[in-house]
């Protein structure tokens, strides 16, 4: 009895610390983002926060965000429809739009867990291991890495701010080290090459070429396009002409910034890249603005989710509610 007692003991023990960590992954996010919303907040002034949103044309900013919300999700289910096609088994775009409408209720909050619960249902439907899948959404990410960092040296190129030649340098040695890294995959032994495309993770391997990278790349900075156009339009409605050249340089760091799993949604973290790199004459519109975007994406997106959700238990209890009324007539 007492060596079963000291084990039961040693066994809470020792599963009390491995759940803290996990508990901290899922509540470490929600409080980086209030705590930087609360700073900026703080450093903005709240009686200036509040007098830029009564200043705000809030029916445009509002329709914009919805646009932009979208757009983005059309665009992204194109992108994701033509990853995953395969010449035996296209990848419907209806189906993308289900499986990226879908993910929408956890990539709202998490990223990194909208992106695996999409992989999930692109696997489903094209009888894929989820792991296989992993490895293409994997392969998005790199591209759009990629984009980001060349929208952002072509952006510093053009711009004559003071701050755009740190983003040159930034972002040009993070392109050629990102080139350097995707010439060496393509060098591999062929030995190595034949190990990793016979993992379910780097299945795509022998089926990647340059071309399909190159048509990746095209479909992705129109992904991107769509947000810098967003940015560009909504901070002329708020009466703040930054400029093309520079919403070019900065706002791809701050995209990548977002994609870091360390806020919410890139609720904080986008408010202050924002704050920090373009340094307007008016923070509290720009935090305004930047808080509406963020809402707008949440909202926007956890509403898609919802009906990608709701939409398909509807049409099944539908199809019983009829097929019991069949029953029941016959």
């Amino acid at each position: 009895m007492s060596s079963t007692a000291e084990m039961q003991t040693v066994s809470i023990s020792v599963g009390r610390p491995a759940r803290l960590p996990r508990l901290w992954k899922l509540v470490l996010p929600f409080m980086i983002s209030a705590g930087l919303v609360t700073y900026l907040v703080w450093r903005v002034s709240p009686a200036s926060l509040a007098q830029a949103v009564a200043r705000l044309e809030w029916q445009a900013l509002v329709v914009l965000t919805l646009l932009l919300v979208l757009g983005l999700y059309v665009w992204d289910a194109l992108s994701i429809s033509w990853l995953f096609s395969r010449p035996q088994r296209p990848f419907f775009w209806r189906d993308a739009l289900h499986a990226r409408g879908f993910s929408y209720l956890f990539s709202a909050l998490n990223y990194e867990l909208g992106q695996g619960v999409m992989a999930w249902k692109a696997a489903r439907t094209q009888d894929i291991s989820w792991l296989a899948a992993i490895g293409y959404c994997t392969l998005l990410a790199v591209h759009d890495l990629g984009v980001l960092l060349g929208l952002g040296l072509i952006g510093a190129l053009l711009s004559q701010e003071e701050r755009a030649e740190s983003l040159r340098w930034f972002c040009g040695i993070s392109l050629l080290g990102f080139a350097s890294l995707a010439l060496l995959t393509r060098r591999l032994p062929v030995g190595w090459r034949i190990r990793l495309a016979r993992t379910r993770w780097g299945s795509w391997i022998d089926s990647w070429t340059w071309q399909r990278s190159l048509q990746l790349c095209a479909l992705r900075s129109v992904y991107y396009a769509i947000l810098l156009a967003y940015v560009l339009i909504g901070l002329s409605i708020c009466h703040m002409h930054v400029g093309l050249r520079v919403v070019c340089s900065v706002i791809p760091l701050v995209l990548m910034v977002d994609g870091l799993p360390i806020s919410i949604s890139g609720f904080g973290t986008r408010e202050a890249t924002l704050l920090y790199f373009l340094k307007p004459d008016q923070p509290g519109t720009m935090l305004a603005f930047s808080l509406i975007w963020s809402s707008g994406l949440v909202l926007g997106r956890l509403a898609l989710g919802l009906i990608h959700w709701w939409v398909p238990l509807g049409m099944a209890w539908l199809r019983g509610a009829a097929c019991s009324r069949e029953r029941d007539i016959s």
